[in-house]
C-alpha cells in the first residue's frame, strides 16, 4: 500500500480547484511519514487548534496532522487575479484591459470568468471586437448541433459492436459507452456519472480551442455534425478493441482515428488491476475501522480514497485534452485530416492544449513538469534540440529508435508552445501550407523546411535563440510560486 500511495503524484491546479468564493490558495508541502508519503498540494488549509489541519478540495474535505506540513505557501489564485484585472479596468472603463482580463480567463480554462469580461467590455463598448465572440457564443458555442443523430448513433455502433453500450449527447458531442448511469453510493469522491462528467470535459475542450483561436483572428471550420467519442468502462474491453486496430495502440492511454473520425478512451479506474481491487474493498474497510474507532486509520483510508479519485481525474483530463485536441484540429480543418501531417506538428498541438498529468484542466497551454523535463534533457543536444531537426520531422523518428520517444513529444510540444505564443499568424499560415498538399502526400524533411521558411522566414538562428530565450522563462506553477 505505501509503494502505490507513493507512487501517485497529486498536484491539483488551483484555478479549477479552489471552491467558490476563496480568497486564496496554499501550495503546501506534506511528509507523512508513517505512510512514506512525500507530495505537494493545491489547494485551502486551515490550522485548527491541536494538531489537525484541515485540506478543502473541490472533491471535498481531508484532514491531517499539522505536523506533516513541511511548508506552507500562500497563493495568489488567478480568479483573484483575473477579479482585480477586471476591476481596474472597469474603474478606467477600459474596453481593451477588460478583453486582456477575458484572455487571461482562457489561457487559465475559467470560461465563466471569461464571458463575464466580455460582456464587461461590450457595456463599455458595444462595437468592441468582443461583440464578433458574443455572437460566436451564440451561434456556435450553446448552439447544439442539428444533424442526423439516428444516423451517427448507426455509425458508431457499427464500428464497436457491443450491445452493451448506450448512446449520451450534448451540444457538440455523442458519447457512446458503457459506464455506470449513476453515481457509486460507495465513491464519496464521485459528484457526478462518467458518461455525464466525461462529455462536460470534452465540451469545455471543445470551447478552449475554438476560443483560443477565434481570439487569434483565426477563421476555422465548424462541426456540423456532433464529434465522436466511445469510452470503454473497462480497460481490458478497450485494450482489446484498441489491438485490433493496432497492435502497437496497446501502450495508449487514448486514441483519435482520423480515418473513421472517433476518438476511443477507457476509464483510468479500472486499468490496474490491483488498485481496481483495492477500491472496491475501501468502502468496507473504511467500515470496519469506524466500528473500531480507530480514526486515524479512517483518515487514512479516505486520504487513499481521495489520492485514487484525484489520481483517475487526472489521467482522464490529460488523455482527453490530448487527444480532443487531435480530434478538434481535423474536424476544423485547422490540420486538414486526409493530409499527412508531420508527427510534431499534431502531436506539438495536442500537447499544447493538454492538461499536465498531474493536474486538473489547468487552461491552454499549461507548463507541462513532464514536457518541460524532457525538453530540458534534450537543449543542450543542438544535434537534435533544433528547428529545423524538429520542423523536418526527424525529431520522433530519433527519439524512437534511442527508446525516447517522450523526449520527441517533448521538443515538439516545446516549439509549438513558443510557436503559439509568439509566432501564431505564421504558425496558421504554416499549418494551412500543409493542408494544400494532395492527400497522402509523403512530405520529406527538405520539403518541410521550405514550407516552414516560406511562412517564417530563413533566419533560423535568430528563431532558434528567441526560442531559447523563451522555453528559459518557461516555469510550472510549482516552480514558479517556490521561486517567489
Amino acid at each position: 500500500m505505501k509503494r502505490i500511495l507513493t507512487a501517485i503524484a497529486l498536484a491539483s491546479v488551483f484555478a479549477v480547484l479552489l471552491p467558490a468564493g476563496a480568497a486564496r490558495a496554499d501550495l503546501i508541502e506534506i511528509y507523512l511519514d508513517e505512510f512514506g508519503i512525500d507530495m505537494q498540494l493545491w489547494g485551502t488549509v486551515k490550522i485548527n487548534p491541536g494538531r489537525s489541519a484541515t485540506f478543502t478540495h473541490a472533491l471535498g474535505i481531508l484532514y491531517f496532522n499539522s505536523k506533516n506540513i513541511k511548508k506552507q505557501h500562500k497563493v495568489k489564485p488567478p480568479r483573484d487575479v483575473f477579479t482585480k484585472d477586471l476591476d481596474k479596468a472597469k474603474q478606467s472603463k477600459n474596453a481593451d484591459e477588460m478583453y486582456n482580463a477575458a484572455l487571461y480567463a482562457l489561457q487559465r480554462g475559467m470560461l465563466k470568468e471569461f464571458w463575464l469580461a466580455v460582456d464587461e467590455a461590450l457595456k463599455v463598448d458595444p462595437n468592441h471586437k468582443c461583440k464578433e465572440l458574443k455572437q460566436f457564443k451564440a451561434d456556435v458555442i450553446d448552439k447544439p448541433v442539428t444533424a442526423d443523430q439516428a444516423a451517427q448513433e448507426s455509425y458508431i455502433k457499427k464500428i464497436v459492436r457491443n450491445p452493451n453500450m448506450r448512446v449520451d449527447v450534448s451540444n457538440h458531442f455523442l458519447l457512446l459507452h458503457d459506464t455506470p448511469a449513476k453515481v457509486n453510493s460507495d465513491n464519496e469522491w464521485q459528484k457526478k456519472p462518467r458518461g455525464q462528467a466525461r462529455l462536460e470535459l470534452l465540451e469545455l475542450v471543445y470551447q478552449t480551442f475554438l476560443l483560443k483561436f477565434k481570439s487569434m483572428g483565426v477563421q476555422m471550420e465548424i462541426p456540423q455534425e456532433r464529434l465522436l467519442v466511445v469510452l470503454f468502462n473497462d480497460y481490458k474491453n478497450y485494450l482489446s478493441f484498441a489491438t485490433s486496430l493496432d497492435p502497437s495502440l496497446q501502450s495508449a492511454s487514448g486514441f483519435y482515428v482520423p480515418s473513421v473520425n472517433v476518438s476511443f478512451f477507457f476509464d483510468h479506474g479500472t486499468r490496474s488491476d490491483g488498485i481496481k481491487k483495492l477500491r472496491s474493498k475501501l468502502p468496507e474497510m473504511k467500515r470496519d475501522a469506524a466500528k473500531a474507532k480507530d480514526g486515524e486509520f479512517v483518515r487514512f483510508l479516505r486520504a487513499l480514497d481521495f489520492l485514487l479519485a484525484v489520481d483517475q481525474e487526472n489521467s482522464d483530463i490529460t488523455v482527453v485534452s490530448h487527444e480532443c485536441t487531435h480530434q478538434m484540429a481535423s474536424n476544423t480543418g485547422l490540420l486538414p485530416r486526409h493530409v499527412l501531417i508531420p508527427a510534431w506538428v499534431h502531436e506539438g498541438l495536442a500537447t499544447y492544449f493538454e492538461a499536465p498529468g498531474d493536474a486538473t484542466w489547468a487552461g491552454i497551454g499549461a507548463a507541462n513538469e513532464e514536457r518541460l523535463t524532457f525538453y530540458r534533457a534534450l537543449e543542450n543536444d543542438r544535434e537534435h534540440s533544433n528547428i529545423d531537426f524538429i520542423v523536418g520531422d526527424k525529431i520522433f523518428d530519433h527519439a524512437a529508435g534511442i527508446g525516447a520517444v517522450l523526449h520527441g513529444y517533448a521538443q515538439a510540444w516545446a516549439l509549438t508552445h513558443f510557436l503559439v505564443e509568439r509566432h501564431p499568424t505564421e504558425l496558421v499560415k504554416f499549418y494551412q501550407r500543409l493542408g494544400e498538399f494532395p492527400p497522402d502526400t509523403a512530405l520529406s524533411p527538405e520539403i518541410l523546411t521550405e514550407v516552414f521558411n516560406e511562412c517564417f522566414g530563413d533566419r533560423r538562428a535568430e528563431l532558434d535563440s528567441e526560442w531559447r530565450i523563451y522555453m528559459s522563462n518557461i516555469k510550472t506553477d510549482t516552480e514558479r510560486i517556490l521561486g517567489e
